[in-house]
């Protein structure tokens, strides 16, 4: 099944949901440039994920071999193994994981960064608020946005806050969960914009990864019936490297 063909790929580390670090190979790095090779010969239809589906479960399902997997990363549009969909459990610990802290919302865009000053990445931000000194550290700058991502602090509408790297402040006009954070507008023809004008919505960015991983949910797979002849062609074209 091609396996002796892998050694031409490079290993790279994928962490499992559960923490665990394993050493897989990377098929991004040339199977994209030689796609149109096997094209040719390669007949798709389209499968859903449900709860469970790992690459190398649905592989066992589809092909009666695990190893197959590296197949549907060969023929979608994925730059990485993190654009598997994922299940519940997987998907709430993703959000959790990259957007578990607060943004604090500038009054303006020349408050975050402007000509005199701006917000670090990683420095932490402190105030000072009944006795009290709440610190919390940056973990994005989006002046864009008018807004920082920040890890951890009690920051409140009002609180001033200051870099201790930059010596940056501003007064925080709001503070929300990071999740509920502005990902973009958008209009009733699909139209994207970082800016709101009339008639455009707003999407969160909970909902930004909602939708994102929702459409990898849907994959394009080889057909069954074809997946010998196909991975036998990409042999080929992965022994033509190796001469």
């Amino acid at each position: 099944m091609a396996t002796k063909f892998f050694k031409n790929f490079p290993d790279i580390q994928y962490t499992l949901d559960s923490g665990r670090v394993i050493n897989i190979k990377d098929f991004f790095r040339k199977s994209k440039v030689d796609q149109s090779a096997v094209n040719s010969v390669i007949e798709y239809e389209y499968f859903e994920l449900q709860e469970g589906d790992r690459p190398d479960v649905v592989a066992t399902n589809l092909y009666g071999d695990s190893d197959l997997h590296w197949t549907f990363f060969l023929v979608n549009d994925w730059n990485n193994y993190y654009e598997w969909w994922k299940d519940n459990r997987s998907f709430d610990q993703y959000i959790k994981t990259n957007y578990g802290g607060k943004f604090l919302t500038a009054h303006q865009k020349s408050d975050i960064v402007s000509a005199t000053g701006k917000f670090l990445l990683g420095e932490s931000v402190s105030c000072l608020r009944d006795s009290v000194l709440h610190k919390g550290t940056i973990t994005s700058v989006e002046p864009q946005w008018s807004r920082i991502g920040i890890e951890s602090g009690d920051f409140r509408q009002d609180d001033v806050i200051t870099g201790n790297i930059s010596g940056h402040t501003m007064t925080i006009k709001n503070s929300i969960n990071q999740t509920d954070g502005t990902a973009y507008y958008y209009d009733v023809n699909g139209n994207k914009s970082n800016t709101f004008v009339n008639g455009m919505y707003e999407k969160t960015i909970y909902d930004s990864e909602w939708e994102k991983n929702e459409k990898n949910r849907s994959i394009k797979i080889i057909k069954p019936q074809y997946i010998r002849r196909v991975v036998s062609e990409f042999g080929k074209v992965m022994s033509s490297w190796a001469t």
